[in-house]
Order: C-alpha cells, then sequence, then structure tokens
C-alpha cells in the first residue's frame, strides 16, 4: 500500500463527465479539495450525485454546506435546493440532519413548509430543534405556528430553540404563549429563553 495517495485527476474526471469516479474522490478528498470537486458535480448537473453531496453536507462546515446547496440548486433548477427538501423525510438521521444544514445555510423560503413539518413531526429531538432553528433564521412570519407548537415539545432542547427563535422571528404576537412557558415550564432552560424573548419583543421599536 502506497504511504502517499496520489491526487485524483480532477481535469480528466470532469472532462470525461465521471460522475461515480468524483464521488469517490469526494468521498476521500481533503478539505482543500472538496469545495472543488461539489462544484466540478454542480457543473455536470447529474442526479446521481445528490445523495453524495448531501452525505458531504453532513460532515462539512457552513461554508462547505453553502456549496452543497448552490449544487443542489444547479441540478434542479425549477425548484432550487428541493433535492435538500426532499431528504427531510430521509430514514437516515444523519442526511436528514444534513439537508436542515444545508436549508439552514441558504435560507431558502421554499423550504419552509418542509422544515415546519419537519420540527412538529421528526421523531428526532436533534433534528426538530435543528429545523426550529432554521426556521427561526429564516425570520418568515408564516414560521410562528409551527415555533409556538414547539414551545410544547417533549424535548426541552426544543423549547429553548423554540423561544429563543420567537424572539428573533420579532412577532408580538407570541408574548402570550412565551409568557406562559415563562411561568409554568418545569425547565429553567426553557423559563429563561422565553424570558430572554419577551424582552426582546418588549423592547419599542428602534
Amino acid at each position: 500500500m502506497p504511504l502517499f495517495q496520489r491526487r485524483p485527476d480532477l481535469k480528466k474526471l470532469m472532462e470525461r463527465e465521471d460522475v461515480q469516479g468524483l464521488i469517490h474522490a469526494l468521498r476521500k478528498a481533503g478539505d482543500d479539495t472538496r469545495g472543488e470537486i461539489v462544484q466540478i458535480l454542480a457543473d455536470i448537473r447529474d442526479p446521481k450525485a445528490v445523495e453524495a453531496l448531501m452525505q458531504e453536507a453532513e460532515r462539512g462546515d457552513h461554508t462547505l454546506r453553502a456549496l452543497v446547496g448552490q449544487a443542489l440548486g444547479r441540478i434542479d433548477p425549477e425548484r432550487k435546493y428541493i433535492a435538500a427538501v426532499h431528504l427531510l423525510d430521509n430514514a437516515q438521521r444523519g442526511l436528514r440532519m444534513a439537508a436542515i444544514g444545508v436549508l439552514t445555510a441558504l435560507g431558502d423560503p421554499h423550504a419552509l413548509d418542509a422544515l415546519m413539518s419537519t420540527a412538529q413531526r421528526d421523531r428526532d429531538p436533534q433534528a426538530r430543534e435543528a429545523a426550529v432553528q432554521a426556521i427561526g433564521t429564516m425570520r418568515d412570519r408564516r414560521g410562528l405556528p409551527a415555533l409556538l407548537k414547539s414551545l410544547d415539545d417533549a424535548d426541552q432542547r426544543v423549547r429553548v430553540a423554540a423561544a429563543k427563535a420567537l424572539g428573533t422571528l420579532g412577532d408580538r404576537t407570541a408574548l402570550d404563549a412565551l409568557m406562559r412557558t415563562h411561568e409554568s415550564d418545569p425547565q429553567p432552560d426553557v423559563r429563561a429563553a422565553a424570558e430572554a424573548a419577551i424582552e426582546a419583543l418588549s423592547r419599542p421599536p428602534s
């Protein structure tokens, strides 16, 4: 076995549009090469690359997730990031988390309905928490009903995320629900998050 792996010939793989070869290279690539391969796959626009791109988003940082989101948008130009939205229903938890990460990084408003569904229905509390955080990041008031429901989630991390997201959203109609949470939630972290959100919503507009 060689001590050093030879860097894949990305130019040749690109010229041949060798999607499987590029996916193989992507899985073995270092941080300095992964973004380049993602961009090549975006240029080729082959749907066979979608799952590999989402797996890459799972282990990537915010910058790489943004590149993956752009790649998915180019692969499916009719509805940007639809592949990521579709993977919110994937059985593999890692792929669902990666899809949420991509959508969070890009803030695509078309994904809001799917994220609201994930916030309410995903069996994994970490995925529900991430979806709630994504809704808050989008600052789209259509997400208000889902955030209010998440104040009653069984998992305290989701309730904390919902309170914080409501504070960020800036819709004062959430004040009554936040006050109830502040008064009655059994967990101090949730009560503290609700209190901070109440303070944020009670400030006069600047």
